[in-house]
């Protein structure tokens, strides 16, 4: 017993320092386990913290993208082209079945006073900008609309329409691409009517775009003037016009109607934000297009020349005005 005695002290610690030697040996390996697992995890949190920018970036894209959207769609511009085209739809109607063209000119202004109006009232948000093209674009239209259905009126008839009218299906192209010209002409104010939030306050682009959109106004008006006076009076049947702004112009009506235009886009840069002001380009640009080099110019110049181009003096006038800018020819 005393053997068995002496003998367990000196076992038991050997085998106790072998037990601690095989403690330290897996501590060491889990403590090796958990700091690879704490890299591993600090290494995917870099890369996620890395990630959130271009996810950030990513997201704000969207949201912007759905911000243009909105300003496409939900601005109102689909609520206005259905509108725009329902009262073509109801002008056709009602002159197709009477076969006149009486009402085409009429309907167009009502539209343009319609949208212009109706865009205002319904986003309730009277900025004085807002509010100063709505009035541009209905001062317009109210003048010259009036002045296309006195002048129906006294003719009896619109050459442009003497096919057209009996033939439904060729009469409702006519209307349905005054819808379009309404559409695009009128684009600026209705992108700023349209446009929620708030506008910012008047500034140097709206002066000048109103001068611009004034000296057009003028011009037109004082042309159409002249020539429904001068067209007017029996004496001057199957002659042409060279009197007024017509003596420097062959076309100073168009001149001013488009610098309407360009007038109204002016104005409303100071409400458009972003990609917009590319979009109410259009709008000039149309008007100039339209009037330069489809139904306006090219097509009164073929008229006139078919009339007067062997009279000598419709050649003399021809070589000494211009075909729009209102001002004398010598001077450049």
């Amino acid at each position: 017993s005393r053997v068995y005695g002496v003998a367990r002290p000196t076992t038991l610690p050997v085998r106790a320092h072998k037990l601690d030697s095989v403690t330290r040996v897996l501590v060491r390996e889990r403590t090796g386990c958990l700091n690879a697992r704490l890299t591993q995890r600090t290494q995917s949190a870099r890369l996620r913290s890395r990630a959130r920018p271009r996810s950030a970036r990513s997201n704000a894209s969207r949201i912007q993208s759905t911000m243009a959207l909105d300003g496409i769609v939900g601005h109102g511009l689909v609520g206005a082209a259905v509108v725009d085209f329902g009262i073509q739809f109801v002008g056709w109607a009602i002159a197709a079945a009477l076969k006149t063209e009486k009402f085409y000119d009429l309907f167009g202004s009502l539209t343009f006073i319609t949208l212009a109006v109706g865009t205002l009232i319904d986003a309730g948000n009277y900025a004085p900008r807002q509010v100063g093209l709505t009035a541009m674009v209905v001062a317009w239209a109210l003048r010259l609309g009036s002045y296309l259905v006195i002048r129906i009126t006294r003719d009896g008839h619109d050459k442009r329409f003497e096919e057209a009218k009996s033939k439904p299906g060729l009469f409702f192209v006519y209307w349905s691409l005054q819808g379009v010209w309404v559409f695009l002409t009128a684009l600026p104010v209705l992108l700023v009517n349209t446009r929620t939030g708030s506008h910012a306050g008047l500034m140097w682009t709206d002066a000048i775009g109103l001068a611009i959109w004034l000296a057009g106004f003028v011009i037109e008006t004082v042309a159409d003037y002249q020539k429904f006076v001068f067209r007017s009076d029996p004496a001057n049947k199957g002659r042409f016009i060279r009197d007024g702004v017509w003596k420097y112009s062959r076309h100073p009506n168009y001149f001013g109607e488009i610098l309407v235009w360009w007038g109204v886009y002016i104005t409303s840069l100071g409400s458009l934000p972003s990609y917009q002001p590319a979009v109410a380009l259009a709008s000039p640009l149309f008007v100039m297009a339209l009037l330069l080099y489809v139904s306006g110019v090219p097509m009164l110049e073929k008229s006139a020349d078919e009339r007067w181009g062997d009279d000598l003096e419709y050649q003399e006038y021809k070589a000494n005005s211009r075909e729009l800018l209102p001002l004398p020819k010598k001077l450049c």
